[in-house]
């Protein structure tokens, strides 16, 4: 298909003057809020990145609506995916300026690219249009963690704003599935408990009214884990095995929270250290797993000490398999709070850290909580001077015991980063 059919087909506001409602869905996510205040406040580039199928191209679409409704002459709005071609900007915007008739270098012009990162050296290209012509305002999107990638942090520097949308929150979920809106979580405890079940496991926008299990895995299997180890990566990281990767992934997500000996799974797996921490890399670029390091106050130490492992989100892992309670538990907590450390030493664990400000946190799965388990969090807490440490469980009463907060992973879930404070 020749680039301007591919426009026209893309563009179709150009004729219509709106966004297909199948596009820009009614249903806005919080990350959309924040997207439009950072797209009309500032003049630096916006990067939604994630995790694919979490609304990124919505996301887009409804930005480009928004525009649409301010006056915005349509011609003056292009969208691109470049899962489609991989065609340079340049002439893609030549091809635009062609077909329409706008003079894209003086005018200005709202250009919003999908998947950029399937582009050879597009954080150069990208450099180069923000520098020449400041009457360009850029949004881009990509399934990976660009902003990761060196090249694009030294090329961007400065010239960029970073969106990182996470699969849905249970309480945009719940205000998804049942089409209404939730100003006061407190009212909606019981029916927010009642959906967790069904919630972890589907927790992306096409698909939270479905009900078929195997449905549900096949979609996540498919539509996010595949294309991102068969697609995305191989054409970032043109060393990737991908079939080790799956293999990697079956392992990892079948143990949620496994200690990560690299020697030993290097054997394993008969492959070189080297080529196992490249695809430990790969996979925690993509947003497939969650590497957890061991916190001591030095940093360095932290570095050399075992790594432990989970699902970037449990759906990811529940996709393959049954996962027990109490790691499925563990990888939710992680993921709320996007947690990156835990802490073992001597026998003692306390499942994660948070490092500011320092807060040990213990996930338990059981409905009750008794004296013994709180023995190791607290023995954290006297040990590093930790004001507090918090114990989620999946109990309905908020308990305080000392300094040692009992928080149901109800209320962690919807608070999220602010019971940290």
């Amino acid at each position: 298909m020749e680039i301007s059919d591919i426009l026209l087909l893309l563009n179709d506001w150009w004729k219509s003057g709106k966004v297909s409602e199948d596009l820009a869905k009614p249903y806005k996510r919080k990350a959309f809020a924040e997207a439009l205040r950072l797209f009309t406040r500032y003049r630096q580039i916006v990067i939604l990145t994630g995790l694919r199928r979490v609304g990124k191209s919505t996301i887009i679409y409804q930005l480009i609506s928004y525009l649409l409704s301010k006056g915005v002459d349509p011609k003056n709005v292009l969208y691109f995916t470049f899962d489609l071609n991989t065609i340079d900007l340049h002439k893609l915007l030549e091809e635009y300026g062609s077909l329409t008739g706008v003079d894209w270098k003086n005018s200005k012009v709202y250009l919003f690219f999908d998947e950029l990162q399937k582009l050879g050296n597009w954080s150069s290209q990208l450099k180069l249009l923000y520098d020449r012509f400041p009457n360009l305002k850029i949004v881009i999107s990509g399934s990976a963690s660009l902003q990761l990638e060196g090249k694009a942090v030294s090329d961007l520097a400065g010239r960029y704003f970073t969106i990182d949308i996470t699969p849905l929150s249970i309480i945009e979920y719940y205000e998804l599935k049942n089409s209404k809106q939730i100003d006061r979580p407190e009212l909606y405890e019981d029916d927010l408990r009642q959906e967790l079940r069904s919630y972890i496991k589907k927790p992306f926008p096409e698909i939270v009214k479905w009900t078929s299990e195997m449905d549900i895995r096949t979609y996540i299997r498919e539509n996010v884990i595949a294309k991102i180890v068969r697609g995305d990566l191989p054409n970032i990281f043109h060393s990737v095995n991908f079939r080790l990767l799956e293999s990697m992934l079956s392992l990892f997500y079948s143990k949620p929270g496994m200690i990560l000996s690299t020697n030993a799974l290097a054997k394993e797996l008969g492959i070189s250290k080297t080529t196992l921490e490249n695809h430990i890399f790969y996979l925690e670029f993509a947003k497939l797993i969650r590497v957890v390091r061991n916190y001591r106050p030095n940093l360095r130490m932290e570095s050399r000490k075992l790594k432990k492992v989970y699902p970037y989100d449990i759906s990811l892992a529940l996709a393959y398999n049954n996962v027990q309670e109490p790691y499925a538990m563990e990888t939710l907590v992680a993921s709320a709070l996007d947690l990156s450390l835990y802490w073992r030493m001597q026998g003692k664990e306390v499942d994660f850290v948070n490092k500011e400000p320092l807060v040990p946190i213990e996930v338990k799965s059981g409905e009750k909580i008794g004296e013994g388990e709180l023995t190791t969090i607290k023995y954290f807490v006297r040990k590093y001077r930790a004001k507090r440490g918090i114990v989620a469980y999946n109990g309905a009463a908020y308990i305080t015991k000392e300094a040692i907060e009992i928080v149901p992973i109800l209320r962690l879930l919807v608070e999220g980063n602010s019971v940290l404070k």
